[in-house]
C-alpha cells in the first residue's frame, strides 16, 4: 500500500498491509477515488466560470 495522503513514509516506501499512520488499505484507496471526483468537479467549476464570463 502507498498512501498518497501521508507526508510520512518510512524509509520512502509503502507497505503492504497498513499505513505508518495506521490507514487501512481500503479507507487509503477511497480517499484517493474522493479526491481524483473532487479534482473532477473542480475542473468543471473553473471551464463554467470561465464561459460565464465572456462578452
Amino acid at each position: 500500500m502507498f498512501c498518497f495522503q501521508c507526508e510520512q513514509t518510512a524509509k520512502g516506501k509503502g507497505y503492504t498491509k497498513i499505513g505508518v499512520c495506521g490507514k487501512l488499505p481500503e479507507v487509503a484507496s477511497l480517499q484517493d477515488l474522493l479526491l481524483h471526483k473532487v479534482k473532477g468537479i473542480s475542473l468543471y467549476k473553473v471551464k463554467g466560470r470561465k464561459g460565464c464570463h465572456q462578452s
